[in-house]
């Protein structure tokens, strides 16, 4: 309740234009020395989780992909993501997450696509489940 009170008058000055004496402490975007280690482990987790660009395919091929299961494949430059479903129906989308950009994998337990960069599910079509993200994945030729 403490805090609560003290953003509303925090608030009140940054949308009047007042400065106000605990503003730097407040500030989102502010930086620590204690936090540049955990801020640079945290960086370079998300840098190596874009270098799933760089890994060819999970599998050789849809045929490979089960009934029920999905798969990262290579296309050309591009990654995309193919679920086939109960019915052997194959569904493609793009690989990449429509947050920022990373791989998302195929969660067997699940039966969603996930993205390990910001924890984005999405459902075996693309749908959004659970956010940052908030547009689906994009459709894909699972042939081409």
């Amino acid at each position: 309740m403490t805090h609560g009170t003290l953003a509303g008058r925090l608030l009140c000055d940054l949308i009047a234009g007042r400065e106000h004496p605990w503003a730097a402490l407040y500030d989102p975007g502010r930086t620590t020395l204690r936090a540049v280690g955990e801020f640079a482990r945290e960086t370079g987790n998300m840098a190596a989780q874009y270098a799933d660009w760089l890994t060819g395919s999970e599998v050789e091929g849809v045929d490979e992909i089960a009934n029920g299961e999905g798969a990262v494949l290579r296309r050309g430059l591009g990654k995309i993501a193919v679920h086939r479903d109960r019915e052997g129906r194959l569904h493609a989308l793009s690989a990449k997450c429509t947050h920022l950009g990373c791989v998302v994998q195929w969660n067997r337990t699940e039966r969603t696509w996930d993205c390990p960069c910001h924890g984005s599910r999405f459902d075996p079509r693309g749908r959004v489940l659970n956010g940052p993200a908030v547009k689906a994945l994009e459709p894909a030729d699972p042939a081409a």
